[in-house]
Protein backbone atom coordinates (compact mmCIF):
# COMPACT_ATOMS: atom_id res chain seq x y z
CA UNK A 1 0.00 0.00 0.00
CA UNK A 2 2.76 2.19 1.05
CA UNK A 3 4.02 1.83 -2.83
CA UNK A 4 1.15 2.31 -4.73
CA UNK A 5 0.64 5.66 -1.87
CA UNK A 6 4.29 6.68 -3.10
CA UNK A 7 3.88 5.98 -7.14
CA UNK A 8 0.68 8.53 -6.92
CA UNK A 9 2.52 11.08 -5.11
CA UNK A 10 5.61 11.18 -7.37
CA UNK A 11 2.81 10.97 -10.39
CA UNK A 12 0.45 13.59 -8.85
CA UNK A 13 3.95 15.84 -8.61
CA UNK A 14 5.42 15.02 -12.05
CA UNK A 15 2.03 15.59 -13.40
CA UNK A 16 1.44 19.14 -12.12
CA UNK A 17 5.55 20.01 -12.87
CA UNK A 18 4.47 19.00 -16.62
CA UNK A 19 1.06 21.69 -16.39
CA UNK A 20 3.11 24.51 -14.90
CA UNK A 21 6.08 23.73 -17.01
CA UNK A 22 3.22 24.15 -20.01
CA UNK A 23 1.81 27.06 -18.73
CA UNK A 24 5.27 29.20 -19.24
CA UNK A 25 5.50 28.97 -22.11
CA UNK A 26 5.09 32.11 -24.09
CA UNK A 27 4.65 33.23 -27.85
CA UNK A 28 7.35 35.74 -29.34
CA UNK A 29 6.50 39.28 -28.79
CA UNK A 30 4.15 40.86 -31.56
CA UNK A 31 4.74 44.13 -33.28
CA UNK A 32 3.76 47.36 -31.46
CA UNK A 33 0.50 48.74 -32.60
CA UNK A 34 -0.46 51.94 -34.05
CA UNK A 35 -0.52 54.67 -32.47
CA UNK A 36 -4.28 56.44 -32.18
CA UNK A 37 -5.94 58.42 -30.79
CA UNK A 38 -9.47 56.21 -29.91
CA UNK A 39 -11.50 57.40 -32.46
CA UNK A 40 -11.16 61.30 -31.83
CA UNK A 41 -11.58 63.05 -35.30
CA UNK A 42 -9.79 66.15 -35.94
CA UNK A 43 -10.14 68.65 -39.38
CA UNK A 44 -8.73 71.42 -39.80
CA UNK A 45 -10.11 74.65 -42.44
CA UNK A 46 -9.31 77.65 -44.17
CA UNK A 47 -12.04 80.14 -43.77
CA UNK A 48 -12.02 81.87 -47.13
CA UNK A 49 -15.30 83.48 -47.14
CA UNK A 50 -18.12 84.04 -44.52
CA UNK A 51 -21.58 84.26 -45.51
CA UNK A 52 -23.65 86.88 -44.01
CA UNK A 53 -27.02 86.29 -41.96
CA UNK A 54 -28.20 88.91 -39.89
CA UNK A 55 -27.08 89.71 -37.06
CA UNK A 56 -23.74 87.35 -37.92
CA UNK A 57 -21.19 86.33 -40.25
CA UNK A 58 -21.12 82.34 -40.64
CA UNK A 59 -19.34 79.88 -42.17
CA UNK A 60 -20.48 76.31 -42.41
CA UNK A 61 -18.16 73.42 -42.04
CA UNK A 62 -18.43 69.47 -43.00
CA UNK A 63 -17.93 67.58 -40.37
CA UNK A 64 -19.37 64.07 -41.09
CA UNK A 65 -18.32 62.89 -38.08
CA UNK A 66 -20.93 64.72 -36.38
CA UNK A 67 -23.84 61.43 -36.81
CA UNK A 68 -27.18 60.95 -35.60
CA UNK A 69 -25.52 58.40 -33.02
CA UNK A 70 -23.37 60.72 -31.56
CA UNK A 71 -24.74 64.64 -31.97
CA UNK A 72 -25.89 64.75 -28.74
CA UNK A 73 -22.93 62.70 -26.54
CA UNK A 74 -19.95 63.74 -28.33
CA UNK A 75 -17.35 67.25 -27.27
CA UNK A 76 -17.19 69.03 -29.74
CA UNK A 77 -13.95 71.80 -29.28
CA UNK A 78 -13.97 74.56 -32.20
CA UNK A 79 -10.66 76.55 -32.40
CA UNK A 80 -9.48 79.23 -34.64
CA UNK A 81 -6.17 81.14 -35.23
CA UNK A 82 -5.27 84.03 -37.76
CA UNK A 83 -1.63 83.55 -36.43
CA UNK A 84 0.39 81.81 -33.64
CA UNK A 85 -1.73 79.12 -31.28
CA UNK A 86 -5.18 77.93 -31.55
CA UNK A 87 -7.51 79.58 -29.50
CA UNK A 88 -10.81 78.16 -28.13
CA UNK A 89 -14.72 78.85 -29.17
CA UNK A 90 -16.42 80.89 -27.96
CA UNK A 91 -14.29 83.94 -27.49
CA UNK A 92 -14.29 87.10 -27.93
CA UNK A 93 -12.61 89.56 -29.46
CA UNK A 94 -12.40 92.90 -27.37
CA UNK A 95 -12.23 96.51 -29.39
CA UNK A 96 -14.55 98.50 -26.84
CA UNK A 97 -17.33 98.29 -23.93
CA UNK A 98 -19.96 98.49 -26.64
CA UNK A 99 -17.98 97.10 -29.83
CA UNK A 100 -16.69 93.53 -29.63
CA UNK A 101 -16.67 90.41 -31.78
CA UNK A 102 -18.04 87.17 -30.56
CA UNK A 103 -17.12 84.29 -32.12
CA UNK A 104 -18.95 80.73 -31.45
CA UNK A 105 -20.67 77.77 -33.05
CA UNK A 106 -23.45 75.68 -33.24
CA UNK A 107 -23.73 72.21 -34.47
CA UNK A 108 -25.25 69.97 -36.38
CA UNK A 109 -25.51 66.54 -38.03
CA UNK A 110 -22.94 66.42 -40.67
CA UNK A 111 -22.65 70.45 -39.91
CA UNK A 112 -20.40 72.82 -37.73
CA UNK A 113 -21.29 76.55 -38.24
CA UNK A 114 -18.70 79.14 -37.09
CA UNK A 115 -20.85 82.32 -35.90
CA UNK A 116 -19.17 85.86 -35.60
CA UNK A 117 -20.91 88.73 -34.02
CA UNK A 118 -20.65 92.22 -33.81
CA UNK A 119 -22.28 93.65 -30.40
CA UNK A 120 -23.36 97.16 -31.54
CA UNK A 121 -26.44 98.12 -33.44
CA UNK A 122 -24.43 100.70 -35.55
CA UNK A 123 -23.11 98.53 -38.30
CA UNK A 124 -22.18 94.73 -39.25
CA UNK A 125 -18.72 95.71 -38.22
CA UNK A 126 -16.59 93.24 -40.92
CA UNK A 127 -16.15 89.43 -41.46
CA UNK A 128 -13.07 87.66 -39.27
CA UNK A 129 -10.86 87.50 -42.61
CA UNK A 130 -11.27 91.53 -43.20
CA UNK A 131 -10.98 92.17 -39.38
CA UNK A 132 -7.41 90.30 -38.81
CA UNK A 133 -6.49 90.70 -42.11
CA UNK A 134 -5.76 86.93 -43.13
CA UNK A 135 -7.72 83.95 -43.50
CA UNK A 136 -9.14 82.71 -40.07
CA UNK A 137 -8.27 78.91 -39.78
CA UNK A 138 -10.70 76.69 -37.90
CA UNK A 139 -9.94 73.47 -35.77
CA UNK A 140 -12.70 71.11 -35.04
CA UNK A 141 -12.62 68.08 -32.64
CA UNK A 142 -14.79 65.71 -31.99
CA UNK A 143 -14.49 63.75 -29.04
CA UNK A 144 -16.75 60.97 -27.78
CA UNK A 145 -17.67 60.67 -24.34
CA UNK A 146 -15.94 57.54 -23.61
CA UNK A 147 -12.84 59.37 -24.18
CA UNK A 148 -13.85 62.27 -21.87
CA UNK A 149 -14.21 59.29 -19.16
CA UNK A 150 -10.80 58.17 -19.53
CA UNK A 151 -9.68 61.76 -19.47
CA UNK A 152 -11.50 63.07 -16.86
CA UNK A 153 -9.01 66.32 -16.29
CA UNK A 154 -8.52 67.19 -19.48
CA UNK A 155 -8.99 71.33 -19.97
CA UNK A 156 -10.64 70.76 -23.61
CA UNK A 157 -9.89 74.63 -24.01
CA UNK A 158 -6.19 74.24 -24.34
CA UNK A 159 -5.42 72.64 -27.69
CA UNK A 160 -2.00 72.48 -26.75
CA UNK A 161 -3.35 69.61 -23.90
CA UNK A 162 -5.86 67.96 -26.24
CA UNK A 163 -3.29 67.59 -28.98
CA UNK A 164 -1.00 65.76 -26.32
CA UNK A 165 -3.22 63.80 -24.49
CA UNK A 166 -5.57 62.92 -27.75
CA UNK A 167 -2.80 62.46 -29.71
CA UNK A 168 -3.92 64.37 -32.63
CA UNK A 169 -1.77 64.97 -34.90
Amino acid sequence: MKKSMNAYIILFFGMTLLILNACKKEGPAGADGKDGNANVSSSTFNATTWGWSSPYYYVDLATPELTSSNINTAAVMVYFKTTGSWVALPYTQYNSPSQNYIMGFNTSVGNVQVTWFYDTSLSSGSDPNAYYGVNVQLKIVVIPPSVMIQNPDLDIRNYKEVQKVLNIQ
